[in-house]
């Protein structure tokens, strides 16, 4: 079973906190009662599904969810070492991640294909490359957890590396090696550095990735929409770009964040308002991320 890491009373009175309405106010914007919302929190009731997913929202939108996970850190053990020492955990967020990152880039694979894939079993009605695109992520997640310590510092040998797992046997798009020619961005007009300028990017956006300052999370999510924007390789850029979050988070202490394919728009949208300086939407679903990824390592049989 899941074990939420936040309790759906936690999150009522995180909102509380955060927003300084009353209980009435609170009960006004989930549609109940006083004496729910009362037995909600002085009662220790449990609400129900869907009134558990309208106070989750809620929570959401107005809790700055970089604080919560700061306190969630401090009460939790090492996630990197968990992924380590429990199979399962590690198994599962494999899988998970694997699943959803290479949905947000279209891969047609449900997640008991890709399940079936990364357990190395014939996947049928599927093509080869989706198969190997599932095979490839899985072994770059192993890579990464195998190479990623606390204090780990991103560098450009770790970013090609990743690269030429993610891309293995797709010679066409230089495994390892930074774009030689022009690209864009689907549904965007900025406007991306040249291949001559690649190098030079990918060079000053690694010299201050680990500068994180006192927002460890904004500064991750900076460095993501960065690293998107030079858009370094000619494909596997979202792939590479979330393995690198993943590597950052771990090395801090974090959980590893998960972005679902049902959020893939969200997300794009979240990367859209970077460009006009916004880089609170794409922190906010870096936390949510976050909590899922605690929720993924803490299922149990």
């Amino acid at each position: 079973m899941k074990i939420p890491i936040l309790s759906d009373r936690e999150k009522l009175v995180k909102v509380l906190e955060a927003t300084g309405i009353t209980r009435a106010a609170l009960a006004r914007r989930l549609e109940a009662d006083y004496k729910t919302i009362w037995r909600w929190l002085d009662k220790g009731v449990r609400p129900q599904q869907r009134q558990s997913r309208d106070i989750d929202q809620l929570f959401k939108e107005y809790v700055d969810l970089r604080r919560a996970i700061a306190d969630i850190k401090k009460k939790t053990k090492d996630p990197l070492k968990a992924l380590r020492d429990d199979p399962k955990a590690r198994e599962g967020f494999i899988l998970r991640m694997t699943y959803n990152s290479n949905a947000i880039e279209g891969s047609r694979m449900t997640i008991r294909e890709t399940e079936e894939a990364i357990e190395g079993k014939v996947v049928r009605g599927k093509e080869l490359f989706e198969v190997l695109e599932a095979v490839n992520h899985k072994n770059a997640m192993e890579f990464m957890l195998k190479e990623v310590k606390a204090g780990f510092k991103v560098d450009e040998a770790y970013i090609l590396k990743l690269h030429e797992i993610i891309l293995y046997n797709f010679n066409n798009k230089l495994p390892g090696q930074y774009r030689t020619g022009y690209v864009n961005l689907t549904n965007s007009d900025v406007a991306l550095p040249s291949a001559q300028d690649v190098p030079i990017k990918m060079a000053q956006l690694v010299r201050d990735m680990h500068r994180y300052g006192g927002d460890p999370i904004g500064k991750i999510a900076r460095d993501h929409y960065n690293f998107e924007i030079i858009h370094p390789f000619f494909d596997g850029n979202g792939r590479v770009g979330r393995l690198i979050i993943t590597t950052q988070l771990l090395s801090l202490g974090f959980a590893p964040a998960i972005i679902t394919v049902e959020d893939r728009y969200k997300y794009y949208m979240a990367l859209e308002k970077c460009s006009h300086g916004d880089f609170n939407n794409i922190a906010q679903m870096l936390c949510d991320g976050i909590l899922r990824g605690h929720e993924i390592m803490s299922e149990q049989v």
